[in-house]
């Protein structure tokens, strides 16, 4: 049986010219639901099906009180559940009566040009602009003028084989949810890398992160069959392979023809052949995946198979055919940046953050450092690093066309180069994006900490810094091969702090042969450094990592599905003192003695000052304690 979704009904608002050629142009996407029109009255909109008409209002501020009558009778009238306008100066009455009757609504920019507007019509240009407009930059560049209405499209020079305006196949991108257990909400970057490079090859691509807009296996299904791919790709880290394989049965079993089905990420580097099992995927792209998936596509348009393509595994014959091993990207900036208008972008949020709307960039790939617990299969040991000016020009275009209020760096080393990172704060200041938060969310390594370089990221606008300590204990940091020491830790925060930089510390507890006595000195060591925000982890075997290894060869792993391994889970393996049962109940302490001290509680009342602080303290409160008092479940 075919899932379905709800049937909404939907209002259009849009104008009877250019606005209403782009309404028409999208009337694909409102199928399977009850839609009808709100314009204004043209011979190009009265053959409308089920269409409002109103005068236009543009030239006469009257008829702009008047529809806003008009639209409220309407609105109690149909009820809809949604409003789309593709309209400027007509979108207005619309969402005042939509916030007033809390509709939800969705504003698409168009190309619609107005030579010669009237007076009211560049009033209500500016309001349309100030209160819908996508890019922010558009607002700032036309808005004045209400010359020209759409987005600003980037001039990007086409590369050798550009087919991104052919449209020759539909491809969704999917992150299943992870329904196991606690997960923060971040956007699944890499895909939108894939997004952009398939663009590029010709390609009409969805994305759908099932696991921040909440969805389950048949909701994910349901909008497949709405957009009916000719191509599947799927993310999967360990956690999310339970929902990807769901997936994957599930759409072979509603899709009379069903899409190519390709799986990606870490977990499919690592163990391909348990993806390409019969009746699950097709395919299964290793390692980085923006060369492979372009050559991959192109092999589906023409029929062929993907025997030349590195990277990839797939079955010929009934047999898995594991295709060499694909060179890394060398030079970064060939590929294009993250699509990010893809994304449910409003729906991502981190209670660490200072804004609830942030956007991450990566910077650089790779990592030359070995740690027992790091799965390096994706972007590898080799670290490589985009100059100062490409990473500066993406940063901006967060900020001034998404609308980005904090950035989030996630480079495992972004400061492996310091001189590198200097240059980019340095750029970042002369370009005035100083002023909008971000800080290094991934951590960066404390060996090459300075106070220049601490300055340096606080004066282009890092308030918050994050050191990978592991453990406070000198063995079991070697032990990790971590190549750091617990005094150059302390030196690191230090000088974070002299700076003026908040500081943020990472800790695992229940790593390999660690015991209670060295658990409770980590525990007494992350007291000892007072950072502004600690975050335990437990030790987790993730495939492919060295920990792993030494879990399946010298002691027990404990799960019955993949989906267990979460970080912010329990235990799973048994290992010399290390146990379940131990391990939860230092979690648990370590928890209760950081956070529940008094003096880190009256730090909090800073932050309770403004609306957002106040929200992310009574969130994180909320989950400490679901996370601490016994017999709850952490994961």
């Amino acid at each position: 049986m075919t899932p379905s979704l709800q049937r909404l009904t939907i209002c259009l608002a849009c104008s009877h010219g250019g606005h209403l050629t782009e309404m028409l142009q999208l009337r694909e996407a409102f199928e399977g639901h009850d839609t009808f029109y709100f314009c204004y009255d043209a011979d190009t909109t009265r053959a409308l099906p089920d269409a409002h008409l109103v005068p236009n209002m543009a030239r006469n501020p009257i008829e702009f009180l008047k529809n806003l009558v008009r639209v409220f009778r309407m609105f109690r009238r149909r009820r809809p559940d949604l409003v789309v306008s593709t309209g400027a100066e007509i979108a207005i009455p619309v969402l005042i009566v939509a916030k007033l009757c809390r509709v939800p609504m969705l504003y698409i920019e168009c190309g619609a040009q107005v030579s010669r507007p009237s007076v009211t019509g560049r009033v209500m240009y500016r309001l349309a602009d100030w209160f819908h407009v996508q890019w922010p930059e558009l607002a700032r560049a036309y808005g004045p003028r209400a010359v020209f209405r759409g987005s600003l499209i980037d001039q990007d020079q086409p590369f050798q084989g550009d087919h991104s305006l052919d449209k020759r196949m539909k491809v969704s991108l999917v992150q299943p949810a992870h329904t196991g257990g606690f997960s923060s909400d971040q956007p699944p970057t890499g895909l939108g890398y894939l997004a952009s490079v398939l663009e590029r090859h010709g390609c009409e691509v969805r994305l759908i992160d099932a696991h921040v807009e909440r969805l389950s296996v048949e909701e994910v299904v349901a909008l497949l069959v709405q957009q009916q791919p000719h191509m599947v790709c799927l993310t999967v880290t360990t956690p999310l392979l339970p929902g990807a394989l769901s997936i994957a049965r599930s759409v072979r079993e509603v899709f009379e023809n069903p899409p190519v089905l390709v799986a990606g990420g870490p977990h499919p580097t690592v163990l391909a052949e348990e993806m390409l099992a019969p009746g699950q995927f097709d395919h299964v792209v290793r390692g980085e995946g923006e060369g492979a998936l372009a050559e991959l596509v192109e092999c589906v348009i023409e029929g062929k198979d993907p025997e030349r393509v590195p990277g990839v595994s797939w079955r010929r014959d009934g047999r898995i055919v594991h295709n060499p091993d694909r060179t890394q990207c060398e030079d970064l900036e060939r590929l294009p940046v993250p699509d990010w208008s893809l994304y449910p972008l409003r729906r991502y949020s981190s209670l660490a953050r200072r804004h609830d709307f942030s956007l991450p960039i990566m910077t650089s790939r790779g990592c030359p450092h070995r740690c027992t617990f790091c799965y390096k299969g994706i972007y590898g040991n080799d670290i490589r690093m985009r100059s100062p000016e490409n990473v500066v020009a993406e940063w901006e275009l967060l900020i001034k066309r998404y609308g980005a209020k904090e950035i989030a760096v996630i480079d495992d080393v972004f400061t492996e180069n310091a001189k590198r990172a200097i240059a980019i704060c340095d750029l970042l200041v002369e370009r005035g994006l100083h002023t909008i938060p971000w800080s290094t969310t991934n951590g960066i390594r404390v060996n090459n900490v300075s106070p220049r370089l601490m300055e340096a990221l606080k004066r282009a606008g890092c308030y918050r810094v994050y050191f990978g300590a592991e453990s406070g204990v000198q063995r079991v940091i070697d032990a990790l091969q971590k190549n750091i020491t617990v005094d150059r830790v302390r030196e690191a925060v230090h000088t974070a702090r002299a700076a003026g930089l908040e500081v943020g510390v990472y800790f695992m507890l229940g790593n390999v042969t660690e015991t209670r006595e060295e658990m409770e000195t980590t525990i007494d060591f992350a007291l000892e450094l007072d950072p502004d925000l600690v975050q335990f982890t437990v030790a987790t075997p993730y495939p492919g990592t060295e920990m792993y290894r030494q879990v399946v060869e010298n002691g027990q792993l404990l799960i019955t599905s993949w989906d267990e391994l979460a970080t912010y889970g329990g235990s799973v393996f048994r290992m010399d003192n290390v146990t379940p049962d131990l391990v939860d109940r230092m979690y648990r302490k370590a928890l209760r003695k950081f956070y529940f001290r008094p003096r880190f509680i009256l730090r909090q009342t800073r932050a309770l000052t403004t609306w957002t602080g106040f929200r992310h303290r009574l969130l994180a409160t909320w989950l400490l304690l679901k996370m601490t008092l016994p017999g709850t479940k952490r994961a």
